[in-house]
């Protein structure tokens, strides 16, 4: 085997080996205002590297039909390390808001109007039309339960206080 080809087969395995990681599961966080969930760094920094080592190993393939499938998956990765390193999820005392490469999207807990929960998600739907739709893939039993508990918690405490005023 040539050097180059070695260097290849080295590249790819080490994109195959840092994408795997990269698609791990979120962290749960639980602080004293709230929960949060987010994707560890490193996984963001994995799906980056796969990216990297697949752009670099992928002009060089042949036939070039597979070399153009190699662009499109490090293109492919780069997104995915750019959602891991940006989305995170706070259910905090405030709402729930969740952050995207779009921006963020809140929902106090008085304005959720809908909670609906899916095999692999969880959507909240506000009353001013927003929705947070939470992907729940790879938590957990006990995570996604503690999850859905804290969103019912929060909207009852918010609907007893809205009752109150």
């Amino acid at each position: 085997m040539r050097r180059r080809t070695a260097v290849r087969v080295a590249s790819l395995a080490f994109a195959a080996a840092s994408a795997a990681f990269a698609l791990g599961p979120a962290r749960f966080t639980w602080e004293n205002e709230g929960l949060r969930v987010q994707h560890p760094l490193q996984q963001g920094v994995a799906a980056l590297l796969a990216a990297i080592a697949l752009a670099g190993a992928a002009p060089g393939l042949r036939p070039r039909v597979l070399a153009g499938l190699g662009l499109a998956a490090a293109l492919a990765l780069g997104a995915l390390a750019a959602q891991r390193l940006r989305w995170r999820v706070e259910a905090v005392e405030a709402g729930l808001h969740e952050r995207t490469l779009a921006g963020w999207t809140r929902i106090a807990w008085g304005d959720v109007e809908a909670v609906d929960s899916r095999a692999n998600a969880v959507v909240l739907r506000g009353r001013d039309g927003p929705a947070i739709t939470l992907s729940t893939r790879g938590f957990d039993a006990e995570d996604r339960t503690r999850l859905e508990r804290t969103i019912a918690r929060r909207i009852a405490e918010a609907s007893t206080a809205a009752g109150l005023r």
